[in-house]
């Protein structure tokens, strides 16, 4: 094997030997590129704001009574439903003074059978010599009088079972308690906080601005949000924009409605990309045909088969393009893959760039 190999070198040695220019008759290959065309159509100026998701409903649950607190049967996180417990208030004291006034409806029904039952018998002697007007009056007043202790203790009794009721503090709507205030063994004052409870499922998103674009825009105009954190996109609706300006920023707060199948929770980053003016006509250009020379932007245009490089004064990006407004025409075609192996002047292969298509601008987007 070691002889073979020595000859198949020698021989091919004395080859080049003989030939030594084999091949240089040959022409190179003019290098291969793809390119994409330079595009014109209808679009919208946009301008990317930040905002921040904020909760429709979020509420300190208060108590209504004062008392001891004897259970607490949330923790920090627990997702509640509507009408749960939360806090539970000592009560022995309302139902001590409930079985009070029991027996106080109780007497004040047995005087008001008493005097219904009196003025019923003088009623019969109304048209006789036993029976004067003086006592008959007393007897009507009596049984009046009766009847309106009744009524009162009765709606005493309403107090106290609306106390005894508010002795259990329970959720006025679904959520997940996101701060507990109150501890077992703490009193609790009336008018007091005792949990901190957010509807994780009513979102919208509030975004500062400017009072220039806020005074083009109208309810209901969309927009395109996106959510850095897990590098999604949706479309967002215009609830309200407050008639209040900041002195030192001049920017308005405005309220964004978000799609319900958005994911996203309260006090999450989003950047809105909101429309500007009217549509008119705008170049664009693949961003993969970008070049950067020091602070000059530049592409390589392909005409009849040879490179030329041209500065390009660049716009907002739209989808995978940029605005381009100056240094191109529609029609050009740039190289967007293989620049970084061609120079002005050179020739070239070009083929077009499969499975592009043109860029929608976001503003066109419907909710």
């Amino acid at each position: 094997m070691g002889i073979t190999r020595f000859f198949v070198a020698f021989l091919t040695a004395c080859t080049l030997l003989v030939n030594p220019v084999c091949g240089a008759d040959k022409k190179p290959q003019a290098p291969l590129v793809v390119v994409t065309a330079v595009v014109e159509q209808p679009a919208r100026p946009n301008r990317a704001i930040p905002g921040t998701v904020i909760p429709l409903l979020e509420a300190t649950i208060a108590s209504r009574i004062s008392g001891y607190v004897v259970q607490t049967p949330i923790q920090v996180g627990d997702r509640v439903e509507k009408g749960d417990k939360l806090i539970i208030l000592d009560s022995m004291d309302s139902k001590r003074e409930k079985q009070i006034q029991l027996s106080i409806i109780a007497e004040a029904k047995a005087n008001l059978t008493h005097a219904r039952s009196n003025l019923a018998r003088d009623r019969k002697l109304q048209n006789t010599p036993a029976l004067s007007r003086q006592r008959l009056s007393d007897r009507i007043t009596e049984e009046a009088v009766s009847a309106a202790k009744l009524d009162r203790a009765n709606a005493q009794l309403k107090q106290i079972d609306d106390r005894l009721s508010r002795h259990e503090i329970i959720a006025p709507f679904s959520g997940i308690i996101t701060e507990k205030l109150i501890q077992k063994g703490e009193w609790l004052e009336a008018g007091q906080g005792v949990v901190t409870l957010l509807d994780p499922t009513q979102l919208e998103i509030k975004v500062l601005i400017p009072a220039n674009i806020a005074a083009t825009l109208q309810t209901g105009a969309t927009a395109e949000s996106f959510f850095p954190k897990v590098a999604t996109t949706s479309m967002v609706s215009l609830r309200s924009i407050l008639p209040r300006q900041n002195p030192q920023s001049r920017n308005q707060p405005s309220f964004w409605t978000m799609s319900n199948s958005t994911k996203a929770v309260a006090g999450e980053e989003v950047s809105l990309t909101i429309p500007l003016g009217l549509k008119k006509k705008i170049l664009l250009v693949a961003k993969d045909a970008i070049i950067r020379n020091g602070k000059q932007n530049m592409v390589f245009v392909v005409d009849d088969d040879t490179i030329r490089g041209a500065n390009v004064q660049l716009g907002p990006s739209i989808n995978g393009f940029f605005q381009v407004k100056k240094g191109l025409k529609a029609g050009e075609f740039v190289v967007v893959r293989g620049n970084e192996r061609v120079r002005p002047g050179q020739k070239v292969t070009s083929i077009p760039l499969t499975g592009a298509s043109p860029p929608t601008p976001i503003v066109e987007k419907k909710l």
